[in-house]
């Protein structure tokens, strides 16, 4: 059962905090609160200062048996052993344009170790490195087209300060790096 459905199925018996549903199911809270997050802009939570609810629509689907929002069919079969940056790069070369949280409601389980900040850091360092480009209104990232030169995940080194492409093996120097 993935960590949606968990949480749903908790939710039923009342209100509780993100606290508490992290001890209750012993996962980590920033997972609690990413899938809280999808869990309630699809309408099934509501929540205030980390107190979270099912809301009507969340108790009638869970009657009816219906759907889970935030789970991904297939996933486990299709990126087994994959990275969350390697998942998060397939969909940056399909899609038009994404945010973090679309990226974190698209190839997150919920399960990985402070999703949103890695996810935040690694669309930052392909920004500063030139695969990203941002939209002038809503400042969404896009994939430039000349930077997707193929399958891998480019490799952020944080302490380095550097992207390097595996697909082709270029690194690029982020600003303020000293090795540059």
């Amino acid at each position: 059962m993935q960590l949606a459905e968990r949480i749903v199925h908790m939710l039923a018996d009342g209100p509780r905090f993100t606290r508490q549903i992290a001890a209750e199911l012993d996962v980590r809270g920033e997972s609690v609160a990413a899938v809280c997050r999808c869990l309630r802009h699809k309408g099934w939570v509501c929540g205030e200062g980390g107190l979270h609810g099912l809301t009507r629509h969340g108790r009638e689907e869970l009657a009816r048996g219906g759907f889970m929002p935030c789970r991904r069919k297939g996933r486990a079969a299709a990126s087994a052993g994959r990275t969350l940056r390697q998942r998060a790069w397939a969909v940056m070369r399909m899609a038009d344009h994404f945010s973090v949280e679309s990226l974190l409601q698209t190839v997150s389980d919920g399960e990985e170790r402070d999703a949103e900040n890695n996810l935040t850091n690694y669309c930052r360092a392909l920004y500063r490195a030139g695969f990203l480009g941002r939209t002038a209104r809503t400042r969404a990232f896009f994939l430039r087209p000349e930077a997707d030169s193929g399958p891998l995940a480019p490799a952020y080194n944080r302490a380095e300060k550097c992207v390097t492409d595996r697909n082709t093996g270029r690194t690029i120097f982020l600003e303020g790096n000293t090795h540059a």
